[in-house]
């Protein structure tokens, strides 16, 4: 995989994307209304937590969403039905390379906005430093690759770029509603709380919260203390999750992801 001409497809994405205003909006727009909603927290409690420090680190999750998930939905989707895609691999490009540039710049566009929202949490909302910045890395890392396969996959199954805004939305609302992203789920019944634990993103949210407090944010019960060896303890099952998604991840793109359109 030679890292020029993943660079020279990121170029052409970044230049896309700028020309399309919804995707940008998407991308760019979406995440500072969220982080804008924030100023509304602040000042409150819940369960004795800060809820613009419990919202925001939940948001740094969900980011995923739009600048990974939606995004490149959208990109596979859109240059697969104008033949971009397939005229890039008839080319010198890899498949690798056509395909690793798109997730650097998504990559890259969410790395961005983590970085400026945890200044935000930091600065304007009264937070702190991360406890354990290598676990938040880490949940990031995982959370990016699973939600770029999952577009890949769900990429393939979208009729065409005008529906790749709405096919995203069920899981867009449930990652949201489902994963703890606002409102801690304790309060939930059993059953639902085991089937939020297997969502994608719920994974995400478990380790940066863990990561960033230096509590046990994996347990349904109020989180304890945890310090920084046992914080990597702590979220196993998260990983656990993450290994499951990440191998769903590659089989559902390898079975569902398209060159060519649909209609072919």
């Amino acid at each position: 995989m030679n890292l020029p001409n993943m660079l020279a497809v990121a170029r052409l994405d970044l230049m896309l994307l700028w020309r399309n205003r919804t995707a940008l909006f998407t991308v760019v727009g979406m995440p500072v209304l969220f982080a804008g909603m924030l100023a509304l927290f602040k000042g409150e409690e819940a369960a004795g937590m800060d809820m613009a420090l419990y919202t925001g680190t939940g948001y740094l999750a969900f980011f995923l969403v739009f600048a990974v998930f939606m995004n490149l939905v959208s990109v596979f989707t859109a240059r697969r039905e104008d033949l971009t895609l397939k005229r890039l691999r008839g080319g010198m490009l890899s498949d690798a390379e056509v395909l690793g540039g798109s997730v650097l710049v998504a990559g890259a566009f969410y790395l961005v906005q983590a970085l400026v929202l945890l200044v935000l949490l930091g600065t304007a909302l009264g937070g702190r430093f991360p406890a354990n910045p290598l676990l938040m890395a880490a949940g990031l890392a995982a959370g990016t690759a699973v939600f770029a396969l999952l577009a890949f996959a769900l990429s393939g199954l979208t009729p065409n770029a005008d529906m790749a805004q709405l096919t995203v939305v069920p899981i867009m609302f449930l990652s949201m509603a489902g994963s703890g992203v606002m409102f801690p789920l304790d309060g939930l019944p059993e059953a639902v709380q085991q089937a939020a634990g297997t969502l994608p993103l719920t994974p995400v949210v478990e380790t940066i919260r863990t990561g960033y407090f230096g509590q046990d944010f994996t347990a349904a019960s109020t989180p304890a203390d945890v310090g920084f060896l046992d914080s990597w303890a702590a979220c196993a099952r998260s990983f656990a999750v993450f290994g499951v998604w990440l191998y769903l991840g590659i089989w559902s793109a390898r079975r569902w992801f398209r060159w060519e359109p649909r209609h072919a």
